[in-house]
């Protein structure tokens, strides 16, 4: 009975240590396993950055919305409305992060008083992000019966520029909600004889506005791009982000220049019809 008992010890000490064995095995293996894969705690670590990331984007929608009462969307639940303008939906939170600072911050170059527009019942702004546009567009601006604006912006180098481009088009369907004369005098402007042209490929450099030419040059310039010779209100909407996006003292803008008498004009009506007090480049029109 004795020996029994004591084999009986025995095979339980070697079960024991076998089971162990087993376990000590198996979590060695497991743990070279992470070491081998490391992918395991930068896919860990790389979900906590998301997370944080989303949290962020929501704060600037949620900011963007109280202070300035603009709609800012984005991803999957867009895409009906990305259709209609052939533009790919943006589901990068990453970039829309980007794209979402950079707005803050240009909003904060305007009058605070411009963006009562938008908090009127009336009237409301919606910005899309959208990863970009099939047929090559940067941005588009439209309106529709019921007063609903929409901004369309893909992640282009010149995203800021673009936004002011787009949010001058905005303050021009308000304003012509208000007026039928418009600036009714523009074309007055512009050169003795000229038309604008629709054909991009058509265009030429004649009267556009260089950095790289003289002051004395640059004195006749009644275009600050290209693209501002194709209609009168990308004209209009070109000169304006130009200057909203000036962070020094430019030619152009000084008296006597064709420019700059289009500019005058320019502001002159958004200040009829819109009560604002200055734009942060006033400080760069002498």
């Amino acid at each position: 009975m004795q020996k029994d008992n004591t084999n009986a010890r025995k095979l339980s000490v070697f079960t024991y240590f076998l089971i162990l064995s087993c376990v000590v095995a198996i979590t060695i293996l497991f743990v070279k396993e992470l070491n081998i894969s490391p992918g395991f705690e930068e896919i860990l670590y790389q979900k906590d950055i998301e997370s944080n990331v989303e949290l962020e984007n929501r704060y600037y929608i949620k900011k963007i919305k109280e202070e300035y009462g603009i709609n800012i969307t984005f991803g999957e639940s867009e895409k009906s409305f990305l259709t209609s303008v052939d533009a790919s939906v943006q589901n990068d939170i990453n970039i829309v992060n980007n794209n979402l600072k950079t707005i803050y911050s240009a909003l904060q170059k305007y009058p605070d008083d411009v963006f009562d527009i938008f908090k009127d019942e009336k009237y409301s702004l919606y910005i899309l992000l959208v990863s970009h546009f099939n047929d090559n567009n940067i941005a588009l601006a439209s309106k529709n019966t019921l007063n609903q604006y929409r901004i369309y912006l893909s992640n282009d180098e010149k995203f800021e520029r673009a936004f002011h481009h787009e949010f001058f088009h905005i303050l021009e369907y308000y304003m012509a909600d208000r007026t039928k004369y418009l600036y009714n005098s523009w074309n007055s402007y512009n050169p003795i004889g000229f038309k604008y042209e629709s054909n991009i490929s058509r265009l030429t450099d004649q009267y556009v506005y260089n950095n790289y030419l003289t002051d004395e040059e640059n004195k006749d310039a009644y275009f600050v791009s290209k693209y501002a010779k194709t209609s009168a209100k990308e004209d209009r909407a070109e000169i304006f982000a130009e200057i909203m996006t000036l962070n020094k003292n430019v030619s152009y803008l000084k008296n006597g220049n064709k420019l700059r008498e289009k500019v005058d004009y320019l502001l002159n009506e958004v200040y009829e019809n819109i009560s604002i007090s200055d734009f942060h480049f006033s400080s760069y029109i002498n």
